[in-house]
């Protein structure tokens, strides 16, 4: 395994050897900028190149923030940045005790955000940061030995779990996710442990990304091996294999009573696919901190929609009344999915915007004539 090792390097020599000493005692092969050699590249698209060839990037992330290059950012962040947009794995170290400056705390931030950053381990010397480094790539190494995904089983998984709504006079917007390879990531006792669910439900109604809606209250119940938390529309499912189904209402609740036909707007239901993508890689890290799934499949399904408006928000504004059907026999629910459908589990977070576009994109061409 290739394990790139990025931080500012004045003042932090002795950390990245103790780091190269951990990924070496696992016999991976540690890499750092200043193991190339000369090259006609510059050291940027050396390092970039360095950060998308390893198979996971280890961050040490100490009290300086390094030199601004003509982005803006430190080499350091730009080569964090880099491996996020490829959506490769990140194991980040933060150094205790040290005063940082104002841009490295800001980058600190980025990498710990709730909604788009990694779990981060603490050292404070460097034989702890080679102890933790050599216990959290054994801890990735293990995740990733333990088989291989079946995208279509994933898929055979997912698309059990879109929800029945026939019946149901609310149009709904659903994102399923589910990990892979299969396995067990909550035990029973975990599953039906009170804390859990006080949890989701605090995260679901106050997190980085809130699904429920503080106005309304919320049951949870349990159904074999899975959770269900529920408001009066909205729900959240999850299961003991780290499956984990978002639902939202397709539109604002007050558009029902005061347009007819029902209006979709489609920029809004953009929105709502990227929350639901984020709430469920959220969660995910939550119930699954080690990241024994490290594949995702996402599903995203449109339900009682058969006799909606889809406008985007400039034609809602420009016409009152007038817009664009959706064909009656539009079937329901409408499904999408993404080709390939499996995509690694840091997605979720990185490439969520994106990804909602295309779902929003696939949905649209179902719908709109």
């Amino acid at each position: 395994m290739k394990v790139f090792i990025s931080s500012v390097i004045s003042g932090m020599e002795p950390y990245r050897e103790a780091a190269a000493r951990g990924v070496a005692t696992l016999r991976h092969e540690p890499r750092m900028a200043e193991d190339y050699g000369a090259s006609p590249d510059t050291p940027q698209q050396k390092c970039l190149a360095g950060v998308r060839d390893a198979d996971v990037v280890v961050l040490l992330v100490g009290a300086r923030y390094g030199h601004p290059q003509e982005s803006g950012l430190s080499a350091t962040h730009e080569e964090y940045r880099e491996v996020r947009e490829e959506g490769r794995d990140v194991l980040a170290f933060i150094q205790d005790g040290v005063e940082r400056e104002p841009d490295q705390q800001r980058f600190l931030d980025e990498v710990q955000s709730w909604n788009s950053g990694v779990y981060t381990e603490n050292f404070a010397d460097p034989e702890g940061l080679r102890e933790v480094v050599t216990r959290m790539l054994h801890e990735h190494e293990l995740a990733l030995a333990a088989g291989s995904a079946d995208e279509e089983e994933m898929l055979a998984r997912a698309s059990a779990l879109v929800p029945d709504t026939r019946g149901s006079y609310d149009a709904s917007l659903s994102v399923v996710d589910v990990g892979g390879p299969r396995r067990t990531v909550l035990s029973p006792s975990q599953l039906e442990d009170p804390e859990l669910g006080r949890t989701l439900i605090q995260d679901a109604l106050f997190g980085g990304v809130p699904i429920f809606d503080t106005a309304h209250g919320t049951a949870n119940r349990r159904e074999g091996g899975t959770l269900i938390l529920e408001q009066e529309i909205s729900s959240i499912l999850v299961n003991e294999q780290g499956s984990v189904r978002v639902v939202q209402p397709a539109m604002d609740r007050s558009a029902r009573s005061s347009t007819w036909p029902l209006v979709l707007i489609e920029e809004e239901l953009n929105e709502r696919i990227e929350r639901g993508l984020r709430f469920a890689g959220a969660v995910l890290d939550r119930i699954d901190p080690l990241r024994r799934l490290p594949d995702i499949v996402a599903i995203v399904s449109l339900h009682g929609a058969a006799t909606s408006e889809w406008r985007t928000r400039a034609e809602h504004q420009q016409y009152a009344s007038a817009g664009v059907q959706i064909n009656m026999g539009t079937p329901d629910p409408i499904e999408a999915r993404l080709s390939p459908a499996r995509r690694r589990r840091a997605a979720l977070t990185n490439e969520a915007p994106r990804m909602a576009r295309d779902f929003t994109v696939l949905l649209r061409r179902e719908t709109r004539p």
